[in-house]
């Protein structure tokens, strides 16, 4: 089944003329038409480079801080604000006013950076930033971003939904007003490529970056089909590997709940001014209960994985012991250290749990009628065998409690924690070398919490 639906534009007759109007007015407004060409430039190729996590590592909710339920909810348009993609703070990377004024030296995928640079110095290549990213909040912030590094893109093309600055609500809330011109990032993004074509027709290649596997079959589906019309003699999508910055947690809880308080203050605000909801009510199902824009939210903790919990002495001494062995290996089977070990996402240590099963009644029962595992239990555990250190993966152990055999996670990335449980991997037993005090190996049943939030009143009676 094809990918390429009516949505996806291939000349201009399918662009209406108020998109036309709209993209007119982006192209006037670049760089490439405001600063002075020189007029030999002889353009042939369009190099189009997606945002988030193609070239900058765009900060993302870790799954072992917060439930999907959650991150389905704070990404949702119009409902506990903007939403995460319609967001400012989402890119707002400061955490003190003492940081510096360019904290995103370490948010950026070099290997593409370098590919940009290599497109900004030859004047047959035309240098695009095509993202679903909105004009109004981001423009101002992604030219700053951008100037930090020294990427001068001819076009930096924003979704223009809006195309120009638009003003808070009065009530203090941050929801999207504006109509868009353009139905979906999609359909933005293949119009503004034929208005490029249009006005530009002596290209005859497009080579695209992008990291969604979604985007990347799609697009390739796209490029082929303008090939085939005879738009283009070459269209390449060039797939890149996402990769997430450094696993930063106080950030996370910090621009959550900044996100939370603002909605909640413009909630409560009209309540206590006795007047009516007036903004168009976005619902939707979370975790068993319906989360409305109507509504003020806090925090709350789900029990999600049953767990032996550790205490602090116990997780030092595994480090302490661990760790020699998790960086001998790492270094051993690394070749030379990329811009990857200097920005991307690495394995942290944590070690201060045993993953038992994830929290069913079924799974609880299971365990407590086979070994006796029940919340609040004190418990010995024995290490028998640890998995290869690495980059990618970390190091963890496989540990027995009564006849069963358990995951200790000593090293992971926070972005893997769902697949921890179902990870296949491939046991040293042998720990002849490794002097651990058996009897002080224990810890206490409990929970793993994820976060989501919960409804503390409505606006709305009943």
């Amino acid at each position: 089944m094809s990918k390429v639906d009516d949505s996806m534009r291939m000349h201009m007759s399918d662009i209406s003329d108020l998109e036309k109007e709209v993209l007119s007015r982006q192209l006037q407004k670049s760089p490439l038409c405001q600063a002075q060409q020189p007029t030999d430039r002889h353009i042939t190729t369009l190099d189009i480079f997606d945002f988030d996590s193609t070239l900058f590592l765009s900060p993302l909710l870790s799954p072992n801080i917060w439930h999907s339920s959650f991150v389905n909810t704070i990404t949702t348009e119009n409902l506990l604000g903007p939403g995460w993609w319609r967001d400012i703070r989402s890119l707002q990377l400061h955490l003190s006013k003492d940081e510096s004024s360019t904290p995103w030296c370490r948010f950026w995928n070099e290997d593409i950076v370098t590919q940009v640079r290599a497109s900004m110095a030859d004047p047959s290549h035309l240098t695009v930033l095509l993202t679903g990213r909105r004009y109004h909040p981001f423009h101002a912030l992604m030219d700053n971003i951008l100037a930090s590094k020294g990427l001068v893109f001819d076009i930096v093309g924003l979704r223009p939904d809006p195309e120009s600055d638009a003003p808070d609500h009065p009530a203090g809330f941050m929801f999207n007003h504006e109509p868009n011109v353009f139905e979906t990032t999609m359909h933005f993004k293949t119009s503004f490529i034929v208005n490029i074509l249009h006005h530009y027709p002596s290209l005859t290649d497009i080579v695209m970056w992008d990291d969604r596997q979604s985007h990347i079959c799609v697009f390739q589906e796209y490029l082929a089909r303008m090939k085939k019309l005879g738009l283009v003699q070459r269209g390449e999508m060039v797939c890149v590997v996402p990769a997430r910055p450094k696993y930063n947690p106080e950030w996370e809880h910090k621009t959550v709940t900044s996100m939370l308080e603002t909605h909640n203050a413009a909630v409560l605000a009209l309540r206590h001014a006795g007047e009516p909801f007036t903004e168009p009510n976005v619902v939707i199902e979370n975790h068993g209960q319906l989360i409305s824009s109507a509504n003020t939210y806090s925090l709350k903790k789900i029990d999600w994985l049953l767990v032996l919990k550790l205490p602090s002495s116990v997780t030092t001494c595994l480090r302490s012991v661990f760790e020699p062995l998790y960086r001998q290996d790492v270094v051993e089977a690394e070749a030379p250290p990329t811009w990857k070990s200097a920005n991307a996402e690495e394995p942290v240590f944590f070690g201060n749990q045993v993953l038992l099963a994830v929290n069913t009644k079924e799974m609880a029962s299971q365990l407590a009628q086979e070994l006796g595992i029940v919340v609040g239990k004190e418990l010995h555990f024995k290490v028998v065998a640890r998995s290869v250190g690495s980059s990618e993966h970390g190091m963890c152990l496989q540990v027995q409690i009564q006849d069963a055999r358990f995951i200790l996670p000593l090293w992971y990335k926070p972005s893997s924690f769902n697949y921890l449980l179902v990870q296949n991997v491939d046991w040293i037993p042998s720990l002849d070398s490794v002097q651990l005090d058996e009897s002080s190996l224990k810890g206490v049943v409990d929970y793993h919490h994820l976060l989501t939030v919960e409804r503390l009143e409505d606006l709305c009676p009943n």
